[in-house]
């Protein structure tokens, strides 16, 4: 009798627990419904632009979920090392193995913060495999033709002088190049690490949603939208794309000068990315696209985040996109206009964002 009475007790306690699951993964998704509804529109444009132009070969969903499992790893492991480190330099505990337990229990191992993260770094892999696809496909659809006007207006827009010349002064020193491109390099790691602390983030639910709802609509609609519409490949294929005297062949002949002495990583991503243009390869950081900047676009995305977390944090984000805006310039990557137009759109759609999440009643109040 007691035998049964004991299955019976762990039996309602699984059912309980499995109600309790389903309960919190349907307020996640509801949670994330917007989200969900733009990401799914977006998995499903790309697959009918593949479709239409009849490349099945440019698309998969899953071009960067490998580099995803490990970036997360990486993060998450991180974190597990340093934050114990920082409990006993701030907290002081007196049980500091109990305060860590308990810690793990209440706050950071909760269903709504495991499933709200993995939901986003689920998705996320997929939306950045569909924007290399249908960046890989501009020159398809439409022919890289702006260079020479966005050249000119950028020559214009600067009394006449292109920016990359006013850099150089500045900037144009081999340490000094080195140091810009590791900055720019650095980008990549700056990101990922942005998307996995607010993918698990419970500050503000609001924030963490406008952040991710204008992640998807910078990569998308600026990304692809706007970059097809506006196919332009940058400076430093001015030549190669438009058979025109180029303005920008010294800036080159510098950076490979300056590789000399200071290592420019910049100059092979250049010719990798030409290589695959020519190929028609479809991989991992592959296609060619100037106007406007995602470098540019993300790092505003970025300091807009930390500006509503901390002034600290939003000055220190804000440098970075100054150096990335910069160096989107110095090393022949964009034309300076590229960026302009990138901060612009990127704080409208920021602010749309905002506007559409404060209408979301799914959200807990900020």
């Amino acid at each position: 009798m007691r035998r049964w009475e004991s299955m019976a007790v762990h039996s309602a306690a699984l059912q309980l627990g499995l109600q309790g699951l389903v309960s919190n993964l349907a307020s996640v998704l509801r949670a994330h419904r917007w989200l969900l509804a733009v990401v799914l529109l977006y998995l499903a444009a790309g697959l009918a632009a593949v479709a239409y132009i009849d490349r099945p070969e440019r698309m998969t969903f899953s071009l960067y979920s490998a580099l995803a499992v490990r970036a997360t790893g990486f993060y998450l492991l991180g974190f597990a090392l340093a934050y114990p480190v920082y409990v006993m330099a701030v907290a002081r505990p007196a049980r500091l193995v109990g305060h860590l337990v308990m810690d793990l229990k209440t706050n950071w191992l909760t269903a709504e913060r495991l499933m709200g993260g993995f939901l986003i770094l689920v998705l996320l892999p997929r939306v950045i495999s569909v924007f290399t696809s249908f960046k890989t496909l501009i020159p398809i659809v439409n022919p890289y033709s702006w260079d020479p006007a966005f050249a000119e207006w950028d020559r214009v827009l600067h009394g006449g002088v292109h920016p990359w010349e006013w850099l150089q002064p500045l900037l144009g020193y081999p340490w000094v190049t080195s140091g810009i491109n590791f900055f720019y390099n650095l980008w990549i790691f700056v990101l990922y690490g942005i998307l996995v602390w607010q993918a698990f983030s419970l500050r503000d639910p609001r924030l963490r949603m406008q952040f991710f709802l204008t992640f998807v609509l910078v990569w998308s609609l600026l990304g692809n939208l706007a970059a097809t519409l506006l196919s332009s490949a940058g400076p430093v294929y001015f030549g190669r794309i438009t058979g025109l005297e180029d303005p920008f062949a010294p800036l080159v002949e510098y950076l490979y000068a300056a590789s000399e002495v200071a290592p420019v990583w910049s100059l092979e991503i250049h010719e990798w990315l030409w290589r695959s243009h020519i190929l028609g390869d479809y991989d991992f950081g592959t296609g060619i696209s100037a106007m406007p900047s995602i470098h540019v676009a993300a790092v505003t995305l970025f300091a807009l985040v930390g500006w509503r977390v901390h002034r600290v944090l939003g000055v220190v984000l804000t440098v970075f996109a100054v150096l990335i805006l910069l160096g989107s310039v110095h090393l022949a990557w964009h034309y300076a206009i590229d960026g302009y137009l990138s901060i612009l759109l990127t704080w409208l759609l920021w602010r749309a964002a905002g506007w559409w999440v404060a209408r979301d009643n799914a959200l807990v109040p900020a």
